[in-house]
């Protein structure tokens, strides 16, 4: 039914499994994987954020391809403060990581490219590259005071 590249093996692995019989005995847990702000203890300004709700802006919708401007102009501002200048105008915001990886692998790589990276790295870069028609080839990192690259275990340097 759905292209190909999208055969994934979705069956649990071995973390995953132990995860779920970890949190189905109810042991306490502490999730360095979570990615969802809202779902982490954190302590928000309740009242600023639902009154910035209240705004009659937040009911146009008026959107940028680059990302919104002000946004931008808040990420010229952050690099100015450390003595960097970039332009507002050649910025690109994305909602996540994951899309901008999948810009950037759509943009530079034509089908069955192949792209370097490390592992460990970024745990989506193998659905990514499926979805964008790419190959991946991994090259081993080893932390040393400092991620490097393992060229002893390397067999593509």
């Amino acid at each position: 039914m759905f292209a190909d590249r999208t055969n994934w093996n979705l069956a649990p692995n071995r973390l995953s499994e132990a995860l779920a019989r970890h949190r189905a005995a109810g042991k306490p847990l502490i999730d360095l994987t979570a990615s969802n702000p809202t779902e982490c203890g954190f302590t928000y300004d309740r009242e600023k954020i639902l009154s910035a709700l209240a705004n009659p802006q937040s009911l146009s919708y008026d959107p940028e391809p680059k990302g919104l401007l002000s946004a931008r102009q808040a990420v010229v501002g952050y690099y100015a403060e450390r003595g960097d200048s970039v332009a507002a105008n050649d910025m690109l915001l994305t909602t996540s990581t994951s899309e901008a990886y999948s810009f950037v692998l759509r943009t530079l790589c034509n089908f069955s490219d192949e792209v370097l990276v490390p592992t460990p790295s970024y745990p989506l870069f193998d659905l990514l590259a499926d979805i964008q028609d790419v190959r991946l080839i991994r090259y081993p990192l080893i932390y040393d005071h400092g991620w490097q690259i393992n060229f002893s275990r390397s067999k593509h340097c």
